[in-house]
């Protein structure tokens, strides 16, 4: 964990929770009401097993699976890889998540990585395309939201 996030969650970790929180509400297209139910136990959980990135308004989070697990009926994430659970910016557009998935990508090269984005979420798709993601499939959110599963090969 970096110190920076590590120092803050001793200090505030209540506080650091909801202050990521607040940062998904501002996208509630992206986001659902529903999405939200166990995001606070999620944020939580992210934070004690390392699987976060907080900085600079940017929350990055990911699994790094250890077995092999199917994601939709047609893609399975092999042991060693990671999927990228969320990136959201509380300052959209101003270059601070593309800095921060860069160096998430350099620092895992060498490890196959996944996500999975709204199918309507135009600019998201983009800026993973323009990351070297490539659509491998598709999948639901809940009953009815389409969405793609992208992914990159270790380089």
């Amino acid at each position: 964990m970096n110190e920076q996030i590590e120092e803050q969650i001793e200090e505030q970790p209540v506080y650091i929770v909801n202050d990521i929180i607040d940062i998904f509400k501002l996208y509630p297209n992206v986001f659902p009401g529903g999405y939200f139910r166990f995001l606070k136990a999620k944020i939580t959980n992210k934070i004690e097993k390392n699987e976060i990135i907080y900085e600079n308004g940017v929350v990055l989070t990911w699994t790094k699976y250890k077995r092999k697990t199917k994601i939709s009926p047609d893609v399975s994430i092999l042991n060693g890889d990671i999927k990228i659970n969320q990136l959201v910016n509380r300052y959209q557009g101003n270059g601070m998540a593309k800095e921060i998935f860069s160096s998430f990508i350099t620092n895992h090269n060498g490890t196959t990585l996944y996500l999975d984005v709204k199918a309507d979420n135009e600019r998201a798709i983009e800026f993973y395309k323009k990351n070297n993601f490539k659509v491998i499939g598709e999948k639901l959110f809940g009953k009815n939201m389409k969405g793609l599963i992208m992914k990159r090969p270790s380089h």
